[in-house]
């Protein structure tokens, strides 16, 4: 574990939108000698000017910037959505340790999305599909009153659209995009319609349970 004496703001920029950037970033980011994110990111905090560094979107990359900014002074890695929902938090931790970092938490774009559905997350199983398909096959996930599987690759969006297909007799699909930004859609989606969609990076999909739709109403059962 690498140890720093300078420390590190891992700074949750939260859903997208600026009215969503929290007093406890803005002070963060305020605090930090270097600034780092991505170029969207990097626009949620105009004022940090100079100060202001790109951060690669790999993880050793990344981690291998903020090294060498550290050297110098105070960073702020800037990360999207709440630090703790599948981000490079948990990776910079691991690295540079839990003494020498500064986690701020933020509203995440998960939250935002069921909001905007009128409904709970306390039992939502929650699946990232960025970089990656996803291994839960719907056989696993057909008892979830609700999935939610972050964004993706145009493959692992493909695998939401089976999973919607097979879970369709008990689960309606919905798709978030953009939240929280003025192109914000949110629509209910047919699983075949799924593999024809252009999904932005920020998009967010969504597998409901029925009401009245018992867990034996599993995949391939049929039913309404």
């Amino acid at each position: 574990m690498a140890v720093n004496r300078n420390k590190l703001f891992i700074v949750g920029c939260g859903p997208g939108g600026p009215e969503f950037v929290t007093p406890a970033a803005q002070r963060a980011v305020a605090q930090a000698q270097a600034v780092m994110g991505s170029a969207r990111l990097l626009r949620l905090f105009p004022e940090s000017g100079e100060r202001q560094f790109p951060l690669p979107p790999a993880v050793a990359p990344a981690i291998e910037a903020v090294a060498e900014r550290l050297q110098a002074g105070s960073v702020a890695a800037l990360v999207s959505g709440d630090p703790g929902l599948f981000s490079l938090a948990r990776p910079l931790v691991e690295h540079f340790g839990k003494e020498n970092c500064e986690i701020i938490p933020a509203v995440s774009s998960l939250q935002v999305a069921f909001a905007r559905l009128g409904l709970d997350w306390a039992d939502a199983r929650i699946i990232s599909a960025h970089g990656r398909v996803p291994e839960a096959t719907a056989d696993e996930l057909s008892d979830s009153a609700k999935i939610a599987v972050l964004g993706g690759t145009r493959e692992a969006t493909a695998w939401v659209g089976q999973l919607a297909e097979r879970l369709q007799p008990t689960h309606t699909l919905f798709v978030c995009e953009n939240l929280t930004l003025p192109e914000e859609a949110v629509r209910e989606v047919q699983p075949g319609e799924l593999g024809r969609m252009e999904l932005c990076s920020l998009a967010i999909m969504i597998l409901v349970r029925r009401d009245g739709c018992s867990e034996e109403q599993g995949p391939g059962t049929g039913g309404a």
